[in-house]
């Protein structure tokens, strides 16, 4: 899960306290469960990542000769748009602060819900010729750990950032100026105002609302010239980090990964022979847990490398077609077991996953699936994914996909 973050929005308040928002740039958008469950994903084990608000898959078995995607997912993660107002970039991305863990706020903050259909016109693994697949699916990172040396660490990276935004703040002399006589204008104005409500000598009751008011239109003419200031500042404060090399250095620190983390997925899937409603049937439903442990880096400052280890466990409750007939299932429960390792640097990745499907009531439907996938973010929204390998079946057919992953929305959440 790499969490570059980048700031590209501060706003300011009229007095020297400013909120300050620090938007997620890299949330990436992994395979939906919908597609996992069909096995046809590029990969059944993903290493955790935060979700976009709102995602766009499209993959294209090319097994059958065509390169027209014409399986799609689209996915959403309510966080983004239920989230409190407040909400800090600790708290998302289970930072521990104020000696308080956040190893299960990736609960909810986190969460995915997505939908996926799969036209398939060739009988291909567990997928039956002509038939139109409808998937809904879950996920959710259940826990997160991250060792005390490395909470410390983002602690200080934030603390950094934020101390560092307030220096590169445009026009930041002419701001604190301002707001310096906003504040001894505000008091000004009280101290005439409770003058005038005791002064009882007419000629003096004159002079002192004369300068009541002088001072009313003061204070307003200041905050005028701090509004002015203040709509320039985004736009000229996010240039002004992106080229500022001790606020890169800081976020590039908030990209290192938890030391562990463990997620949850759940996926239900129904199959319209024919592509008719009246045909319907289930198809397969599973609930599975990925574990990942981030192993290490050779050069993390330099290369941005990290080597992940994942495992998967998952139970399917399946419905397979009878051999030797056309529309004839049978329910049988099955349970995969595997692995899969992967290396990333800088916007590549390659990883290669393994996987063991044991059927409880029928050995013979048992197989394995053995995939090696490259992936290359082109940026902060498109994915770009190829996968070659042998897929489940017992027939060990050749699996050969390419997969295009889109991410929306913003994502802002304040440093503190």
């Amino acid at each position: 899960m790499k969490n570059k973050i980048l700031a590209i929005l501060i706003l300011f308040c009229s007095f020297p306290l400013f909120a300050q928002d620090i938007e997620i740039k890299d949330l990436k958008t992994l395979n939906a469960p919908g597609f996992q469950i069909l096995d046809i994903a590029p990969n059944t084990i993903d290493k955790p990542s935060n979700p976009k608000a709102f995602a766009a898959s499209l993959m294209s078995l090319t097994s059958n000769g065509t390169a027209l995607p014409k399986n799609v997912a689209l996915e959403i993660s309510p966080y983004w748009y239920f989230k409190n107002k407040n909400a800090t970039v600790s708290q998302y991305l289970n930072i521990q602060e104020n000696n308080k863990s956040n190893s299960f706020s990736g609960l909810f903050n986190k969460m995915s819900i997505s939908i996926a259909s799969v036209l398939n016109d060739s009988t291909s693994g567990s997928l039956v010729k002509n038939t139109n697949y409808i998937a809904f699916g879950v996920r959710t990172n259940v826990f997160t750990f991250r060792n005390e040396k490395q909470n410390q660490k983002l602690r200080t990276a934030l603390d950094n950032f934020s101390k560092r935004v307030i220096e590169l703040r445009p026009n930041q002399k002419g701001t604190d100026s301002l707001e310096i006589l906003l504040n001894a204008t505000s008091y000004k104005i009280r101290k005439l105002y409770n003058e005038l409500m005791t002064e009882n000598n007419d000629s003096l009751k004159r002079v002192i609302n004369e300068k009541y008011i002088n001072a009313i239109s003061q204070k307003t003419l200041i905050k005028k010239k701090l509004d002015d200031l203040e709509n320039q500042a985004p736009d000229l404060l996010e240039t002004n980090i992106k080229k500022d090399t001790l606020s890169q250095n800081y976020l590039k620190e908030l990209d290192d990964l938890p030391l562990f983390q463990l997620d949850a997925a759940f996926a239900y899937s129904e199959a319209f022979p024919e592509n008719k409603t009246e045909n319907k049937r289930f198809n397969r439903s599973g609930i599975w847990i990925n574990a990942t442990l981030n192993a290490f880096s050779f050069d993390h400052e330099e290369l941005n490398d990290n080597l992940s280890l994942m495992m998967c466990s998952r139970y399917i409750s399946d419905n397979i077609l009878i051999e030797n007939t056309v529309n004839e299932f049978d329910k049988q429960n099955a349970f995969d077991l595997g692995f899969k390792i992967e290396y990333s640097i800088k916007e590549l990745s390659l990883s290669f996953e393994y996987l063991k499907r044991d059927y409880s009531n029928n050995s013979n439907l048992n197989s394995e699936r053995r995939v090696g996938t490259l992936q290359y973010k082109i940026s902060d929204n498109l994915y770009l994914t190829g996968s070659y390998g042998t897929n489940f079946g017992f027939d060990k057919s050749l699996f050969t996909v390419f997969g295009i992953n889109y991410g929306l929305g913003k994502s802002d959440l304040k440093s503190k």
